[in-house]
């Protein structure tokens, strides 16, 4: 298992002072089938608490991003449904991996829609995920498994702490940190706590 928090400050500093006060290492869960069942449950956690977030937000403030939150709704909902059978009859963790794929992609495609809205630096995203891109590798040449979507939950958290906070973007900037952060909040709550389906329900669309 990896441990969430120390990838965010060694990968991301700024994150490293974000969440440092709730990092903790993460454990097993007691009634997990294997490793990929509770690796994959902490998944879902991590986009179960950041789509949350920021459908709230979505809704009342950025209507106009309601299209594509609605597919990473959506693909959070399918790839809930295919985790949700594997538990049930644990025969092909195939399927479940493609979806899990899914989501990620459409999560780093609502970031990207976040980070035109923002007016992010096209320099400084590149240069963020660069340096990601390096840390990750290091982590998985020591052996660590860093979740795809922790990873790109906390890019994004990055790139919007680039914004000013005082400039006319700072609100999407910290929209986007507090989607971050209420992902990590979640992860670490369940850190070796028995799996808990009902902690990860379907995610509405917003109509």
């Amino acid at each position: 298992m990896f441990n969430s928090c120390k990838w965010a400050a060694a990968a991301l500093p700024v994150l490293g002072l974000l969440f440092a006060s709730g990092c903790s290492t993460q454990t097993s869960h007691p009634n997990q089938i294997n490793a990929f069942d509770g690796a994959t449950y902490d998944t879902m956690l991590l986009a179960h608490g950041a789509l949350t977030s920021l459908g709230a937000n979505v809704t009342v403030s950025y209507p106009k991003e309601a299209p594509i939150f609605n597919e990473a709704s959506a693909s959070y909902n399918a790839a809930l449904a295919a985790y949700s059978a594997f538990r049930i009859q644990p025969a092909s963790q195939a399927e479940v991996s493609a979806m899990i794929g899914n989501l990620t992609v459409a999560i780093v495609a609502l970031e990207n829609a976040f980070q035109t809205d923002m007016q992010a630096s096209p320099a400084n995203v590149a240069s963020i995920r660069l340096h990601a891109k390096r840390l990750r590798g290091s982590a998985k040449q020591a052996g660590v498994t860093v979740s795809d979507i922790l990873t790109e939950l906390e890019i994004a958290a990055a790139v919007a702490h680039t914004i000013p906070e005082t400039g006319p973007y700072a609100a999407i900037a910290e929209m986007v940190i507090e989607s971050t952060s209420a992902a990590l909040a979640a992860e670490i709550a369940a850190a070796g706590q028995p799996i808990d389906l009902s902690l990860i329900q379907p995610i509405p669309a917003i109509q």
